[in-house]
């Protein structure tokens, strides 16, 4: 399966988001569906559950059609399927002021919650039921056990103002970390935290204005198929997704700044690299309200096979608070702990630098539809910039001569990027 059409499938469910800022058009249903987005995008506190309620043969049915060779055994399988993930957000007392927001991110796997994430204003938490984890994957038993030996005899791998929050969340205890201490400590040390710059109000309008002029053009059709006690009216939206994101594609990269927008400008697949079909999104509205959306993966696979069922249910805002006795992490050891993995990553042999690059090149031929080769190697050596002091990659003949650390090997370029050929010394 090319990934052009995961990449489809991936927006479906972001292209109907954009209904709370267009029109759909003038007659039933479309305007119901329009009015329950609109509705959406109004909360000030909301909650979204997203799963996967397909079956274990379904799953494996739609792997092997889009020929996925990974192997998961049926206990894992069942214990994903059944598992699902929680997003809300509460805009606090006064929705104009950020400072009272509140977020949260939970890993739900049968009636425990094994990771649970929130933040509120500048503050930000953690809290991990090791317990509840290894008992819904007994796999991950001598994973943990490994950490705990870890923290056990840390001494010079583990800055000690990190001991006591890293033993508290094995133990199953809240930390916290002061976003804004954090930033702080960075600048004052002249480094940069991803993604912690805040959000820009006049972007994230602009995001939403793209995403509507998206719908607006990818809607081919909303018809009304039947209605469920529970969750109401059952709607079955078409799409025409190349249209849609031919709408928007050449805007994507204006909502991120410099050098960001200018590498999503490359990296975007074009238009016509977006499989030239119709699909199906299942969405149910109850009381002008949005209740699920659905979306199967397997309408993306060249020859549908089986089901991958993706799941959103909104469910009824709550008021996220900060938890209780959380334990404060150091924001200067945590920087400096960052600091000495960045230099780590440094010292990265040549052997496991070649495995990466034949992964590289090979997801790189996949979207272009053509053989792995060194052809694709332009296209790669931007990702490895910085990452090693000696770090040298090059073409010789049809195969990548990678030096590092003092060593050189030669890697011939795999069909899967499984990186079989990889041979000590020069090519």
């Amino acid at each position: 399966m090319r990934l052009s059409r995961l990449f489809a499938g991936s927006s479906a469910l972001v292209l109907l988001g954009g209904a709370a800022a267009c029109g759909l058009g003038s007659v039933e249903p479309k305007i119901q569906l329009r009015d329950a987005f609109r509705a959406l995008g109004e909360e000030t506190s909301l909650a979204v559950r997203l799963s996967v309620p397909s079956s274990a043969d379904d799953v494996r049915a739609f792997a092997e059609a889009a020929d996925d060779s990974g192997e998961m055994p049926d206990d894992d399988l069942e214990t994903l399927l059944s598992s699902s993930i929680v997003f809300g957000y509460d805009e606090g007392a006064d929705a104009d002021d950020p400072e009272d927001d509140a977020v949260r991110t939970a890993l739900e796997m049968g009636d425990a919650t094994p990771v649970e994430l929130r933040a509120v204003g500048q503050v930000a938490y953690a809290r991990a039921d090791v317990d509840a984890f290894v008992e819904q994957v007994p796999s991950a038993a001598s994973d943990v056990e490994d950490l705990q030996a870890g923290l056990d005899g840390a001494a010079g791998t583990v800055p000690e103002p990190l001991l006591a929050a890293a033993q508290a969340l094995l133990d199953g205890d809240w930390v916290s970390l002061d976003a804004q201490a954090l930033l702080e400590q960075a600048e004052a040390q002249g480094e940069t935290v991803p993604g912690a710059e805040p959000l820009d109000e006049e972007l994230a309008a602009q995001a939403q204005e793209l995403m509507g002029t998206a719908v607006e053009e990818s809607v081919v059709s909303v018809q009304r198929e039947g209605e469920d006690d529970d969750l109401g009216d059952h709607l079955v939206v078409e799409l025409d997704l190349r249209k849609g994101y031919g709408a928007v594609r050449d805007d994507l990269p204006s909502l991120f700044p410099g050098a960001e927008g200018e590498a999503l400008a490359d990296q975007l697949p074009p238009v016509k690299d977006l499989p030239d079909l119709d699909v199906e999104v299942s969405v149910w509205v109850r009381d002008g309200e949005l209740t699920r959306a659905e979306i199967d993966a397997a309408q993306f696979l060249d020859e549908p096979a089986g089901h991958l069922v993706l799941r959103a249910d909104v469910l009824d805002g709550e008021p996220i608070t900060a938890p209780e006795g959380a334990l404060p992490v150091d924001a200067t050891a945590l920087l400096e702990s960052a600091a000495s993995l960045q230099a780590a990553e440094g010292a990265v042999d040549a052997y496991t630098l070649a495995t990466w690059v034949d992964m590289d090149l090979a997801v790189l031929a996949e979207e272009s539809g053509s053989p792995s080769s060194v052809a694709f190697l332009p296209e790669v050596l931007p990702y490895y910039e910085g990452i090693a002091p000696d770090l040298a990659i090059t073409a010789v003949g049809q195969r990548v001569e990678v030096t590092a650390g003092g060593e050189t090997v030669c890697l011939t370029p795999s069909a899967d990027g499984f990186a079989e050929d990889i041979v000590d010394g020069p090519c």
